[in-house]
């Protein structure tokens, strides 16, 4: 494999440069790497995106930070890369398309460069764009289109002094939503493992409305900047300090069809994630789309705040649909 030695340079500017990974059947598989070199040293940032396939849209913020940055007034650098997984981007899935072993991205960390090939992937990540940074966001969204969800990750099994300075910048994102969830074998572990500040966004989704789209597109940005702002890199305003909803993963609760059809959903707006829901409020409603008669009903199964939600459209058995925090078993956490 090429050296690769970007993060020993500091000149300001921007560059983009390729990753090797192997050589496939399909040609050589690279990932892209933008650089983004302030005027002054200072912390590294890190922000991956599209570990799975089918969650592209945070490639676009990524874009939308890049080309927007004032690389007079950056402190430190931003390193991105906005395909983590091309293979999986190409046949938008979840997962690797490969023969064999685990296909998953986000569960491989830190990888295995004589592995398969995700886990190649995982450690040409591991090594090149994790290792020297400071501090990870890896970003995920609703996938195989018309989910929308809105909320951040920590890591909960790692050194408590770690989790707290996660859960610092975690708030400073901005979502009312913080899952303090187990991320063992993601990017997110591994980073917190080799002593790095990390967690994972979890906002928006793939083929939304204009209206939704844009938002969060714009409300990605505007996280990503409030870290930023956080870590001394860039000067801007006040921040928008909220009251937010800490929940472990046993207060999360899904409500998803046992019955394959056409979803009509209650919650189609991203400005309903992290609005109270009540115990037994009607979701959504599943149509046999053979029969045309309704197959089942989905409610809410707690008193909770909306962590996720769908389009109406088709869905099958099983697919994720709406999620709610349980406020009973959570946290919340003050301005």
């Amino acid at each position: 494999m090429t050296e690769i030695t970007w993060h020993d340079d500091w000149t300001p500017g921007r560059r983009f440069l390729r990753l090797p990974v192997c050589s496939t059947l399909g040609g050589d598989l690279t990932l892209p790497l933008h650089v983004a070199t302030g005027a002054k040293p200072g912390p590294t940032l890190a922000i991956t995106a599209a570990v799975h396939g089918d969650e592209t849209t945070p490639a676009m913020m990524i874009r939308d930070l890049l080309d927007g940055l004032d690389l007079t007034g950056l402190t430190g650098r931003i390193v991105a890369v906005p395909v983590c997984n091309p293979p999986s981007v190409s046949n938008f899935g979840r997962q690797t398309p490969e023969q064999h072993g685990k296909t998953d991205l986000h569960e491989v960390f830190p990888g295995n460069p004589h592995g398969n090939l995700t886990q190649m992937i995982a450690a040409v990540l591991a090594e090149h764009v994790i290792k020297p940074a400071d501090v990870l966001i890896d970003y995920h969204c609703g996938g195989s289109g018309g989910r929308l969800q809105e909320r951040v990750d920590i890591h909960r099994d790692t050194d408590p002094a770690l989790r707290a300075k996660s859960l610092q910048l975690a708030r400073a994102f901005g979502t009312v939503l913080i899952h303090d969830n187990a991320l063992a074998g993601t990017a997110v572990g591994y980073a917190n493992a080799s002593g790095k500040i990390a967690f994972n966004a979890e906002t928006s989704g793939v083929y939304l409305a204009p209206t939704d789209q844009d938002g969060y597109i714009e409300r990605g940005v505007d996280g990503f900047r409030s870290v930023m702002c956080t870590l001394g890199m860039i000067q801007a305003g006040a921040l928008n300090a909220k009251r937010q909803l800490v929940f472990p993963p046993k207060a999360r609760h899904e409500a998803n069809p046992q019955n394959g059809g056409y979803l009509i959903s209650q919650f189609q707006c991203a400005t309903e994630l992290g609005k109270p829901v009540k115990k037994g409020t009607l979701l959504g409603t599943m149509v046999d789309i053979h029969t045309l008669q309704v197959a089942e009903e989905l409610l809410a199964p707690v008193d909770g705040l909306l962590v996720f939600s769908r389009y109406s459209g088709a869905v099958d058995a099983g697919t994720k649909s709406f999620a709610l925090a349980e406020t009973a078993q959570s946290e919340w956490l003050e301005p």
